[in-house]
């Protein structure tokens, strides 16, 4: 038997194709259809001219995309002979601007996507979950909106911003915009504590125990009851290998397959089209069935996202989640959840560093118009996971532009003997609804994929 279902409420539509063995899922794809073209589009583009147009190829994670532009032209220019200066200004205000983006992403994450379809499962009443009129969906649209006014200070505006470039930002703000900016974090630490985890944010902070979700309240204690009730912290296991790229000032790069390996090299990253569309029909495979790609580090499929950097950058309370119960869907929500509360501190840290007398910009002595030729390449940790860009630049113009996105690092068509991470995650289960809770646990981004 084989069921096709359609994937809704993320960014744009997927399908997930399963077969069926007596009542159990023995085989998984998902297919991503709607081909945008953005990599296409960049070429014989001014170079600069990418900063406007990457940001688009995501309305959730486009500051992620920027910054990815950013640092690959930056790059481009340290290969050309000019290594440009970022003051620590301009570098935090970046990283804020960054961390912003994802506290934002992952609140909209959990109340519009993740416990809409896992209070649909529980015996229990949950119907304030439900999706566009219930009222912790409405709480979590909110507090998400006043999150973001706090990018928008820095950014000008939210989604689609440009303001970083290289050589730093186009954004000064004023004593006054960083006090506001920390007046709309401490709002969401107020949600944390008082609507959300039910316990001070300290306090969580501090967890190091398996046994600290008994401690947690509220709403997250809605989906612990709910993973606990379907099983869900022995559902939606993959390899419980992680990768994250980059490193940032908020996280390191590493990946754990057993051990954890802190020297990575993007040389070992590989990308294959044999299940891919491509544009050019002459040179589609006969086996094409999407436009996702596999990617593969090593030879190896990898993990990317929230649950990765946690285990990576090894904080407590997580690491002892995975090692209790692997990287199932409890503890992959947990992760990300968990990076929430991390990043709103980290990020309040970080805008008290800021000193505002610090220039934000220097503008590079060269334009890409005098060098024939270079290429840059950066990585980015966006909400779902690492980000890579890669561009070649010809007399000013681009001459390619290619892009990995996490959700091709976990969602990847596989290989027909070797399943992606998604498909061994979603494998085994005995219905389609917990088969799509498993795909949402990595938070499906379609126009991310078919960029």
């Amino acid at each position: 038997m084989k069921t096709v279902d359609l994937v809704e409420r993320i960014e744009g539509e997927a399908k997930l194709v399963c077969s069926w063995d007596d009542g159990i899922i023995n085989d998984a794809r998902m297919e991503f259809l709607n081909f945008r073209g953005f990599e296409f589009i960049l070429e014989g583009k001014s170079a600069l001219d990418a900063l406007v147009y990457t940001p688009r190829i995501c309305g959730i994670c486009g500051q992620a995309h920027l910054k990815a532009t950013v640092d690959a032209l930056e790059n481009a220019y340290e290969n050309m002979g000019e290594k440009l200066t970022v003051t620590n200004k301009a570098k935090l205000l970046r990283e804020i601007g960054l961390n912003i983006e994802m506290i934002d992403s992952h609140i909209k994450w959990f109340y519009l996507f993740i416990m809409p379809d896992m209070a649909k499962l529980s015996k229990k009443e949950y119907s304030n979950y439900e999706p566009f009129s219930g009222k912790k969906w409405l709480k979590g649209t909110a507090i998400a909106s006043e999150i973001i006014k706090s990018l928008a200070i820095i950014g000008g505006q939210w989604p689609h911003t440009s303001y970083m470039t290289p050589g730093g930002v186009m954004s000064d703000p004023t004593l006054l915009d960083l006090t506001t900016m920390e007046n709309y974090l401490d709002n969401a630490i107020r949600f944390f504590e008082e609507e959300f985890a039910g316990v001070s944010f300290d306090e969580y902070l501090s967890f190091n125990s398996e046994s600290d979700l008994e401690k947690i309240g509220l709403d997250l204690k809605d989906f612990i009851d709910i993973s606990f009730e379907k099983d869900f912290h022995n559902i939606g296991k993959a390899y419980n290998r992680f990768i994250a790229l980059t490193n940032s000032i908020s996280f390191k790069a590493g990946k754990k397959n057993k051990r954890l390996n802190c020297n990575l090299d993007f040389k070992n990253i590989c990308e294959s089209t044999r299940y891919t569309f491509n544009v050019d029909s002459n040179k589609e495979s006969s086996q094409a069935y999407g436009w996702a790609k596999n990617v593969k580090y090593l030879d190896n499929f990898y993990e990317t996202g929230p649950l990765a950097r946690a285990v990576i950058n090894e904080r407590k309370f997580i690491t002892k989640l995975n090692k209790k119960f692997d990287d199932s869907v409890l503890t992959r929500v947990m992760a990300r959840m968990d990076e929430f509360a991390y990043l709103l501190h980290k990020t309040k840290e970080l805008i008290k560093q800021i000193d505002i007398s610090e220039q934000s910009y220097i503008k590079p002595k060269f334009s890409f118009n005098m060098v024939d030729e270079t290429t840059g390449i950066s990585s980015v940790e966006a909400s779902r996971g690492s980000l890579y860009h890669e561009v070649k630049i010809k007399y000013g113009k681009i001459d390619s532009y290619n892009v990995i996105t996490p959700t091709v690092w976990n969602l990847g068509p596989g290989d027909k003997d070797n399943y992606s991470i998604a498909q061994k995650a979603i494998i085994g289960n005995d219905s389609i609804e917990k088969a799509k809770i498993v795909l949402r646990s990595f938070d499906v981004c379609s126009v991310c994929t078919t960029h």
